[in-house]
């Protein structure tokens, strides 16, 4: 507590050795702290304590005292121990703010008491009371001391004088009230009295009174208390800015869509350094990253470039009913690579392709559909299932590369063609009704698929319906609750022994990217997987789409990743490697805590 404490005076523990100081015990039966307004705004402290020495403990040979504020001036202070002056005043060695009271000759033997006796005068320590402009405000908390070495109770006293034309009725307290008001040495003073507590805790006390018998007061206003409490919290602080980063990590991957981690690590280390120093950047943090989440939110949504080519959307034109799910997909501008997912998802529930490996995900064709788009056809209709036109393209990749991961696959072109298709097919129709058409039925087929109880029925349910389900946007997350409750669906291509299963979880990273068994063993899981894989075959720009939201970091990521892989190359031959206060309506001066050296 470098900063902003009352005076204390805190036992020293030790001279020189360990060992000493675990041997220093003591008791004090009483204390008594007097306060003195000055007209400048300084106070004068007079301290009166009485320490027992323990028997068999080390003699009490040096107190520290601790001050509110780097604005102390030696000579000005004064101290003695059994009525001897004790000259040898220094800075204190062992407290951040403060003095230490040397006390040999006149040490305190084991066994026996001393009166110690400690005065100074502290510039700067009566505010502007914020709840009164006609008054000035002062609190205070006497020293506490360190409850291991502590013994007994005391017999605790805090007086504060008050200035001359004050009367005893125009004294407020603050938050405690006064134990009395009476005169003292001629003087009115308000007093507070515990008559046996552990001072091995701060006991806050304050009063309020006219300044008209002052020549100045410490400026406070309520901005500047605000400021005053939030630089003297750093438990506080540090909690802030913990919720901060996460925030800004929010923010950051949502405007540049997860890319930028190696900026965002650089970024995240700058503010925690920035932080610590000035408790004003990590005040204003929170408002700065508000607008920069309003401000790219504004920028991305004026440059968003469409999925759709631009449709002729008619107002009373009605709702364009019939669309397929991937279709449906396109026209609510789902993610790009969510859309392929359902492609690829409807294909294999149709057995018109046959999954040969999860992750990363392949297929190949099923041999009736070999040949051309006319032949597939006809074999669908002898199968009992259709081919939509959108579908031929991307058959026909799957037949060129078979068992081919389709993330090295070429589908940009038959994803253009869908996108084409689902346009045309709008034409004519109002496109937010039909977007609010598809997104009644997705809702209406999980509301459903909730309700139902009886795990066999669900199942056949979300067979049915698997499509349309995955279209939600928290479909994952639906997914993983059943899942978490014991309910693990699988996609009907995946059962049995004619398919591959998902990937089972894996115990242990092996290196490389994460594979879906390091993500979850679920379905949700697989799916997301899948679609996070899928999104990466797909360039925007050339489907005439948004692309990517937000700033691109991804080119800075892989420079920064390629030079650490070289430095990890070129070094892969070497050896081993190596008690604050809150105050309202005034400035707080807390004591540090007593106990040692």
């Amino acid at each position: 507590m470098r900063r902003y404490l009352i005076a204390a005076v805190i036992l020293v523990l030790a001279v020189g050795t360990t060992s000493w100081a675990q041997n220093y015990s003591f008791s004090v039966p009483r204390m008594l702290l007097e306060v003195t307004p000055n007209s400048d705004a300084s106070v004068t402290l007079d301290y009166t304590i009485e320490f027992q020495c323990s028997q068999g403990a080390h003699p009490i040979d040096i107190v520290d005292v601790g001050l509110p504020h780097e604005g102390y001036d030696i000579s000005n202070m004064q101290a003695s121990i059994g009525g001897y002056a004790a000259t040898d005043i220094r800075k204190s060695q062992e407290i951040d703010c403060g003095v230490e009271v040397h006390l040999d000759p006149y040490a305190i033997p084991p066994g026996q008491g001393g009166e110690f006796r400690f005065s100074c005068t502290m510039p700067n320590l009566i505010f502007q009371d914020t709840t009164n402009k006609d008054n000035a405000s002062l609190q205070i908390t006497p020293t506490w001391f360190d409850a291991d070495l502590l013994e007994g109770t005391t017999q605790l006293n805090v007086v504060v004088y008050l200035p001359e034309s004050v009367t005893l009725d125009e004294a407020l307290y603050q938050k405690k009230p006064f134990s009395n008001k009476m005169q003292l040495q001629n003087r009115n003073a308000v007093v507070w009295r515990w008559e046996q507590t552990r001072v091995d805790g701060p006991h806050l006390v304050g009063v309020s009174f006219p300044k008209r018998d002052l020549e100045r007061v410490v400026r406070m206003t309520k901005l500047m208390l605000l400021g005053k409490w939030w630089r003297e919290n750093p438990t506080i602080r540090f909690f802030w800015a913990i919720g901060l980063f996460v925030l800004f990590g929010f923010i950051f991957f949502r405007l540049t869509s997860g890319t930028g981690v190696t900026v965002f690590i650089f970024l995240l280390g700058f503010s925690a350094i920035a932080f610590a120093i000035s408790p004003f950047l990590e005040a204003i943090a929170l408002p700065v990253l508000l607008f920069i989440w309003w401000a790219g939110r504004r920028s991305e949504a004026g440059r968003r470039r469409k999925y759709l080519p631009p449709i002729a959307s008619v107002e009373h034109g009605g709702i364009k009913r019939g669309l397929s799910v991937p279709e449906a997909a396109v026209i609510m501008e789902l993610p790009l690579g969510k859309v392929l997912t359902l492609v690829v998802f409807g294909l294999l529930k149709k057995d018109i392709v046959r999954q040969v490996q999860a992750d990363p995900l392949a297929l190949e064709l099923v041999e009736d559909y070999h040949g051309s788009q006319s032949e597939r056809q006809a074999a669908a209709r002898e199968n009992g299932t259709v081919i939509h036109a959108y579908e031929q393209p991307f058959l026909d990749v799957f037949e060129e590369s078979p068992a081919v991961p389709i993330e090295d696959l070429n589908v940009q072109e038959p994803m253009k063609g869908l996108i084409e298709k689902a346009a045309e097919r709008m034409s004519g129709f109002n496109l937010p009704q039909t977007r609010e058409y598809y997104r009644s039925i997705v809702h209406g087929a999980w509301t459903k698929a909730k309700a139902i109880g009886d795990l066999s029925q669900r199942t056949q349910f979300v067979d049915e319906n698997f499509l349309w389900l995955l279209l939600d946007d928290g479909y994952d997350e639906s997914f993983s609750t059943w899942h978490g409750g014991g309910y693990h669906y699988q996609p009907i291509w995946t059962r049995g022994g004619a398919g591959v299963g998902l990937p089972a979880p894996a115990p242990v990273a092996t290196g490389g990217r994460t594979t879906t068994g390091d993500v979850a063993a679920s379905f949700a899981g697989w799916s997301e997987n899948v679609t996070g894989r899928l999104a990466g075959t797909l360039d925007p720009v050339s489907l005439g789409t948004t692309g990517r939201p937000g700033i691109d970091l991804s080119g800075v990521d892989k420079v920064t990743l390629d030079v650490l892989e070289t430095m990890a190359e070129s070094s892969g031959s070497g050896g081993s490697g190596g008690g604050g206060c809150a105050c309202a309506g005034c400035a707080c001066a807390c004591a540090c805590a007593g106990g040692g050296r």
